[in-house]
């Protein structure tokens, strides 16, 4: 079943059951003098299935959200709006990190990927001299 709806501008788009507008899993990235921080809500994944790789000035984290119910049928469902299957997301990080110090935690339905700034790319303070 696909549903389509009509925008103000009159553009259409179409909603797949199961399958979100937005992009999974939904992230924040955040920083500090030190490290940059992305914070990914993704409950009901494995942790070790999950992949993370860090190329260039990109984190990609890739894996697959089992069904919540795998001994139900897809047809018994009424209503399904969680969804289910492989997934790889990939976010642009805005300054150099340290590839080899990259370190990752899964809690509670909360992936944490903690990325060292490479040294290039922490602040530095100068001190200022006076002249007298």
């Amino acid at each position: 079943m696909i549903c389509h709806f009509t925008t103000k501008s009159g553009g259409i788009w179409a909603f797949l059951p199961g399958h979100a507008a937005r992009a999974y899993p939904l992230v924040n990235v955040s920083e500090d003098a030190n490290a940059l921080y992305v914070t990914a809500l993704a409950p009901g994944l494995d942790p070790s299935a999950i992949q993370l790789t860090v190329q260039d000035n990109r984190l990609t984290i890739a894996g697959e959200k089992p069904r919540v119910a795998a001994d139900i049928q897809p047809e018994a469902f009424h209503r399904s709006e969680r969804a289910a299957g492989k997934f790889m997301r990939t976010v642009t990080l805005p300054i150099d990190v340290d590839h080899e110090q990259v370190q990752a935690d899964y809690k509670n339905g909360l992936l944490v990927v903690t990325l060292p700034k490479a040294e290039k790319a922490k602040p530095k303070q100068i001190a200022v001299s006076v002249e007298g």
